[in-house]
């Protein structure tokens, strides 16, 4: 093979025999040389880095290739496997369909807001669709746990489940899939508001979608744990911390909005995060047509629940 010597960077002596010819010890890209050059330097190795057709070299004279050659043996040895890989699957970045499936379940709760307006003694959106405990448990009015997801008490439980519910909703998506957001919001939702109404009973009413971001919240905790080789806390630290500052703003256990929801959500979310990872992750990738499925099972299943809702209207 013709060799390119247009390049050269040498460690040779300038007053090294110029009958000596130089023997390769390795070849290949020029940081991974650069770091053998600086390995034989360390034990007083004369040495050049050459460049040639094929790559980037390491030469040294004749009677040091043994020494070189053990020395670079001992180095790839003791840094095998570093930097140690975490085990984190990267988040993907949201393309652009997934970013219109996420766009569109956002608008669709503000704007169903605009129509329902707040929470009233007799706003027969809330009479007919909040989540009350008794109702739901006494007399098998189940539509409620879903309906109660689309209703919001006035417009900061509004802004605050929009804006800091579609940051964790766009994390989620990006792993998932938009339309496996939807699906997997209405089922950590609707079981969580279903299991606090159980909790709670009596004559405990509540409403509003954050008990389906917590639920979202627990389905990226319980991927990002089953993506780990390892249990790592610091790598759930973000969507848990987007969960504080959402409990932080609509927390307040009262009329309107409910702690314990949030919570149940939240531990169902883990729950079904797992699941996600072992029945569905690990063994397939859902395509457009899969995610525009499950996109259409959530649409049926609320359109379901009010048309169960608006059957007593009045």
């Amino acid at each position: 093979m013709v060799e390119d010597h247009s390049r050269e960077e040498s460690w040779l002596p300038e007053d090294a025999p110029g009958e000596i010819v130089a023997v390769t010890v390795a070849q290949g890209k020029k940081d991974a040389m650069e770091l053998f050059s600086l390995v034989l330097l360390s034990v007083n190795i004369s040495h050049r880095l050459v460049r040639t057709i094929a790559g980037w070299r390491v030469d040294v004279r004749p009677a040091n290739v043994t020494a070189a050659r053990y020395h670079l043996a001992r180095f790839e040895e003791e840094n095998r496997g570093w930097p140690p890989a975490t085990g984190e699957a990267p988040l993907d970045v949201l393309d652009s369909s997934q970013g219109w499936f996420l766009v569109a379940l956002l608008a669709s709760i503000v704007l169903f807001h605009g129509m329902t307006g707040p929470w009233r003694l007799d706003n027969p959106w809330f009479l007919r669709g909040a989540v009350d405990s008794k109702l739901v448990l006494g007399h098998g009015e189940l539509w409620r746990v879903v309906t109660g997801l689309t209703l919001h008490a006035d417009i900061n439980h509004l802004v605050g489940n929009v804006v800091l519910g579609g940051l964790v909703l766009s994390y989620l998506a990006s792993q998932t899939g938009g339309g496996a957001v939807w699906l997997l919001a209405l089922i950590t939702g609707g079981l969580g508001n279903y299991l606090n109404a159980l909790y709670r009973g009596g004559d405990h009413r509540f409403v509003g979608f954050s008990t389906a971001v917590f639920g979202v919240i627990g389905c990226l905790c319980g991927l990002r744990m089953m993506n780990l080789q390892a249990f790592r806390f610091r790598s759930i630290l973000l969507p848990l911390g987007a969960g504080a500052g959402l409990l932080a703003m609509l927390g307040t256990e009262g009329e309107k909005t409910d702690v314990g929801a949030h919570l149940w959500g939240l531990a169902l979310g883990v729950v079904v995060g797992v699941l996600w990872h072992w029945l569905i992750a690990r063994r397939r990738t859902i395509g457009r047509r899969g995610q525009w499925g499950m996109v259409g099972i959530t649409v049926v299943v609320v359109l379901w629940a009010w048309l169960r809702a608006v059957q007593g209207w009045g």
